[in-house]
């Protein structure tokens, strides 16, 4: 499928052929033991000094100093590349290699003079030294926070920055790499550049890219395309957002989501870490300091989850940009912050923590029908990604303000603050790039009409995503009620809920039910007699220390050390509910012979709370 033809075509190419004639051009160098011009003057080797810049350089030097971090001092080589350097490494090779293709340079600036009084080479001593001058005139500088690698940025005035290699694009206008605004663009290997025309509705359609997405047998075929797309936009802006969304795509073999991740490295091209099997330190050494997104196929639940985990949580992290911190091998830490959208895939979803769960659209792929006849997903990688981040250049100006659109309109369909940020992300990524005239041709709801239809489609209750993504405290409710009493009645082990189930239907008594639950350390007792004003109902003593309990929640985030549990500390989180109390007048109570402090359950609450739940539930799948 094409995705510019005639004209548009043609001046693309002519601009990017312009492009890269005009970053070709570059200073011409002296011949050995030549001068050099510099303002109409013809300046001898070594003879530069009164030339010199505020750091004591000679004149428009290929080599430039940002300056010391401990005994490393940093510098941009003659390429544009960030290099550091060592005193034990600084020999004629280590120079070199700074000043590469500007060897001429090189010789006229630091000349070394041989018997005869002619230049025979470059003088490494003087070079070392005119480096560490500078480096005392810049000061401190460190990498760790100064250095931007690939990707989208954005500026302290907030315009968007996109580096792509070779150049940045700074509100659509190129500009070197290099330092700019505060920050460091070190010059790396290209990525694609965005189109060098504006790009209309019609050349967006012209790409293919949405009747691709189309094509797809999504589940929700309204949304999850809306979805997918905004993603692909949200991973050309990258650092630029305020939240990084990542999307998990689920479908059994022969869906097509081994198709879709092609559609994506279609779309993004070089400007995508794209992978099938890795680690999370496999990701952060081979992303660094880039913003670029990172695809991974194939994350499968399997005996390595620990693996899987572990890059879940990495992106997980990278939503928010958290600093994370490595020790090295010499025994000094090194720190990595991770600005990365990640789109993941799987047969079956691996077990994936609540917290994660918040952060992440889910993408069910249905089978396909028979005779199913849908074109292939395939786009030009020329033209169809960076049109696409062109219209994102143009548009970026309007993010802000259609992001807290969503947002609230999201917040006003029932989503917490991190359903806001993920869906929010997505959805004002997919309208900034499509508009709202393509928006109406889709059917979608736009700003000016307004977006509460989106809070419906959205709702909270009717995601996957949000199936088991429960708050903490119920979560580690639910795993204590679920756990199995090691004691049998009636020829079967009943769990802790199904034995209080039996004791307010009357199948137990009081005593009955208190002797079973003794075997897990448990204890209950009629509500009235434990709390004021409580008329009905019945109250769970859960000990905030317990070896019993500690084994129940053995391997689990709740399980604590030893006897001492994490347990009491998440379910009262629960408090503001009713459901979980804590106070000191009522939590003592002797368990097992012994009394002590515990954490109380309204059974009763928790039961009114519950169906409440259902009927959220059911009214949102009408």
């Amino acid at each position: 499928m094409s995705a510019a033809t005639g004209t548009d075509a043609i001046a693309a190419s002519y601009g990017d052929a312009q492009n890269k004639l005009r970053r070709r051009r570059r200073a011409q160098d002296p011949l050995l033991g030549e001068a050099m011009a510099f303002r109409s003057e013809s300046v001898p080797p070594g003879k530069w000094q009164h030339l010199a810049g505020p750091d004591g350089m000679p004149p428009e030097c290929p080599v430039q100093v940002l300056g010391m971090d401990g005994d490393v001092l940093y510098v941009i080589d003659a390429l544009g590349q960030l290099a550091s350097i060592t005193d034990h490494a600084f020999g004629q090779s280590k120079v070199q290699r700074l000043f590469l293709n500007r060897m001429g340079y090189l010789y006229w600036a630091f000349p070394r003079i041989g018997k005869k009084g002619n230049v025979d080479g470059f003088d490494t001593v003087a070079v070392r030294d005119a480096l560490y001058r500078a480096a005392g005139e810049k000061g401190m500088w460190s990498a760790g926070n100064r250095v931007r690698g690939l990707g989208g940025w954005t500026d302290r005035a907030g315009n968007f920055v996109y580096h792509s290699g070779e150049v940045l694009f700074v509100k659509g206008r190129e500009q070197p790499t290099g330092d700019y605004d505060g920050q460091f663009y070190p010059r790396r290997p290209g990525i694609p550049e965005p189109w060098t025309k504006e790009v209309t509705d019609d050349m967006l359609k012209s790409t293919g890219l949405l009747q691709a997405l189309a094509n797809f047998t999504f589940e929700r075929q309204k949304i999850d395309p809306i979805i997918v797309l905004g993603w692909l936009s949200a991973a050309f802006l990258g650092a630029a957002l305020p939240w990084r969304p990542m999307v998990f795509v689920v479908g059994d073999r022969g869906v097509g989501k081994s198709t879709l991740q092609t559609l994506v490295k279609g779309t993004l091209g070089d400007a995508l870490h794209a992978t099938a099997d890795t680690t999370p330190a496999g990701i952060y050494q081979r992303v660094g300091q880039d913003s670029l997104p990172v695809a991974v196929d194939e994350l499968e639940a399997g005996a390595n989850n620990e693996r899987v985990k572990g890059v879940v949580a990495l992106a997980r992290l990278a939503a928010s940009g958290a600093v994370q911190f490595r020790g090295g091998s010499n025994h000094v830490g090194t720190s990595f912050t991770a600005k990365n959208c990640f789109f993941m895939s799987a047969i079956n979803m691996p077990p994936v923590p609540s917290q994660d769960l918040s952060r992440m659209a889910i993408v069910h792929l249905r089978p396909r029908g028979a005779g199913y006849a849908g074109k292939p997903a395939i786009v030009d990688q020329d033209t169809v990604g960076r049109m696409v981040l062109r219209r994102l250049i143009d548009r970026w100006h309007a993010f802000d303000e259609t992001y807290q659109a969503y947002r609230e309109a999201l917040g006003r369909g029932g989503h917490d603050a991190r359903g806001q940020d993920t869906f929010g992300t997505l959805l004002a990524c997919a309208d900034i790039l499509l508009g709202d005239a393509l928006l109406e041709e889709l059917g979608l709801p736009t700003i000016e009409r307004g977006l509460d239809d989106w809070g419906r489609m959205l709702a909270p209750s009717s995601l996957p995503e949000h199936e088991d993504a429960g708050d903490n405290w119920r979560r580690c409710l639910n795993h204590l009620l679920t756990a199995r009493i090691d004691a049998w009645r009636g020829g079967m082990r009943q769990t802790v809920g199904q034995l209080l189930d039996d004791l307010n239907d009357g199948a137990v008594n009081m005593k009955e039910a208190n002797d079973l639950l003794a075997q897990i350390d448990l204890k209950v007792r009629e509500a009235q007699d434990v709390l004021p004003n409580q008329i009905g109902g019945k109250v769970l003593f859960v000990p905030n220390t317990s070896q019993m309990i500690a084994q129940v929640f053995k391997g689990e985030v709740w399980a604590g050390d030893g006897s001492t549990g994490v347990w009491a500390h998440a379910l009262r989180q629960g408090e503001h509910t009713g459901v979980i109390f804590k106070d000191k007048r009522f939590n003592r109570e002797r368990i097992s012979g012994i009394e002590r402090r515990c954490t109380l359950v309204n059974l009763r609450e928790l039961n009114v709370l519950m169906t409440r739940e259902r009927g959220d539930a059911d009214q949102a799948g009408e």
